[in-house]
């Protein structure tokens, strides 16, 4: 019987060995069969599915963009899934390879020495640096790295001012449906736009990624060129768009030309990515941008108060609205919906070579060869607005605190504006500079959502353009 026993127990180590042996051979088999999947992986070449990555139908409060490779999901890196389910799934895959614990919401709770030391490898590594940096030409920014890493990652060496061995990289995409992670990039329309169509991208925020480092509290986008069809008659922009999901500020959609424009984009707290869209209709125009995305750390020194999707930190400039140009054509430029803050960091001006704080700032019409410098809600061209109940009910500006400088007597109170003209007083032909000691500076620009259809209607003879205004800072 012992004997039995002794027999039966060799052959059951026997079997169980060979299932074991086989096992790790398919393993083995699978694992060196399979390309790694940091292999092909470069960040500034985001992976994208063959189908279309947006929801021409509808835009809800989940997003317009459905990106399909996410540059910081582990489970797309390791191979555990081919679409991005849940950014909550991320986080807690992320704590079980860094020992980060996550809360009930999928968002990160408090640090563990896994994470300690993540942050202290990501600190001494000199492929990670990734600060700001302007290139050699000084026409771009980009982020420092070392030039073989910048090439490994598709970005341009540019040199520029960086220090110890690093150049600065410029990253470009050209693509519809990248996603962006690394600060400074530029977005580049591709080389054909095709008509009926979506073409956007997904900017990524994560900050334990190597190349963000810490919370991103704002995103600010320079629309370097920026090119669509027009609005119709209406101002809506019912052919071309450009809009963003992601944002908690009001940012409108916009068409027509923003050469020069900018806004600021405010982010929830729990914000894991923000999405850019153009829509493209049938048109037969040109139709181009190149937008650079500058991600602003909630440390930074150049956040733009809350609310404020255009912020300008000179002592003097030009403020104009999105699609404002200097032309003699009267079609209808300005865009319909347009709610938003232009705010004005206080500066410093000079009286008798020493600096002082400003008290007072001042608007006034740009200078124009043909176009007009101010024109909303007009009636007649070059007149200011009227006085009543329904004057500026339309489409105006409001500058809080606003007089006419140098002042009249009576002083007139009057803080809206509106009309093809910018003055204090009713019905006249003769602009005025307007001025405000009330702090912080800001303007509030406002239009509703057509021309010619409102009560006390602006004339279909005189499209409305918006506005082109120079603004200085004073001391009173």
């Amino acid at each position: 019987m012992l004997l039995h026993l002794i027999s039966f127990s060799v052959l059951f180590r026997l079997i169980a060995s060979e299932l074991n042996s086989s096992d790790a051979r398919n393993s083995r088999q699978r694992y060196f069969s399979d390309p790694s999947p940091y292999h092909s992986f470069n960040s500034f070449r985001p992976y994208w599915l063959n189908r279309s990555p947006f929801i021409a139908d509808t835009f809800d409060d989940v997003g317009i963009i459905e990106p399909v490779e996410g540059r910081s999901l582990l489970p797309n890196r390791f191979g555990l899934t081919s679409q991005i389910e849940d950014n909550s799934n991320d986080d807690a895959i992320a704590g079980r390879f860094f020992n980060r614990r996550v809360s009930n919401r999928g968002q990160p709770t408090g640090n563990s020495n896994g994470n300690r030391f993540y942050s202290k490898m990501r600190n001494v590594n000199p492929l990670a640096n990734f600060m700001p940096c302007l290139s050699s030409t000084a026409e771009e920014m980009g982020v420092c790295l070392l030039a073989p890493v910048c090439s490994y990652y598709g970005g341009r060496a540019t040199g520029g001012d960086c220090r110890m061995g690093l150049t600065c990289c410029v990253n470009e995409v050209t693509s519809c449906g990248p996603l962006i992670t690394f600060n400074n990039t530029y977005w580049q329309s591709p080389s054909v736009i095709s008509s009926e169509t979506s073409c956007g991208l997904t900017i990524k925020l994560d900050q334990y990624l190597m190349e963000q480092k810490k919370p991103i509290c704002q995103i600010r986008l320079d629309f370097l060129a920026f090119s669509l069809a027009q609005p119709n008659a209406e101002s809506v922009c019912n052919v071309d768009s450009f809009q963003v999901a992601g944002a908690i500020n009001k940012v409108p959609v916009i068409c027509g030309d923003a050469n020069g424009q900018h806004m600021y984009l405010m982010l929830p707290r729990s914000s894991t990515s923000v999405q850019i869209v153009t829509t493209l209709g049938t048109a037969s125009g040109p139709r181009y941008w190149r937008i650079k995305i500058a991600m602003l750390s909630c440390d930074s020194e150049y956040l733009a108060p809350d609310d404020c999707l255009q912020y300008f930190t000179s002592s003097a400039g030009s403020v104009m609205t999105f699609n404002w140009v200097d032309t003699t054509n009267r079609a209808t430029r300005q865009l319909a919906n347009q709610d938003y803050y232009i705010c004005f960091r206080t500066e410093l001006v000079n009286r008798q070579a020493s600096g002082q704080v400003a008290t007072m700032m001042c608007l006034s019409h740009c200078q124009v060869s043909n176009g007009l410098p101010f024109s909303l809600s007009g009636n007649a061209e070059a007149r200011s607005q009227a006085v009543g109940s329904r004057a500026c009910a339309n489409d105006y500006i409001v500058f809080p605190g606003g007089f006419s400088f140098p002042l009249t007597d009576p002083p007139n109170q009057r803080d809206r504006f509106c009309g093809s003209l910018l003055s204090q007083n009713e019905e006249d032909d003769s602009p005025q500079t307007i001025c405000s000691t009330a702090k912080p500076f800001r303007l509030l620009y406002r239009t509703n959502g057509d021309e010619t259809l409102s009560i006390t209607a602006d004339s279909p003879r005189i499209g409305n353009q918006g506005f082109c205004l120079n603004f200085e800072q004073k001391l009173a």
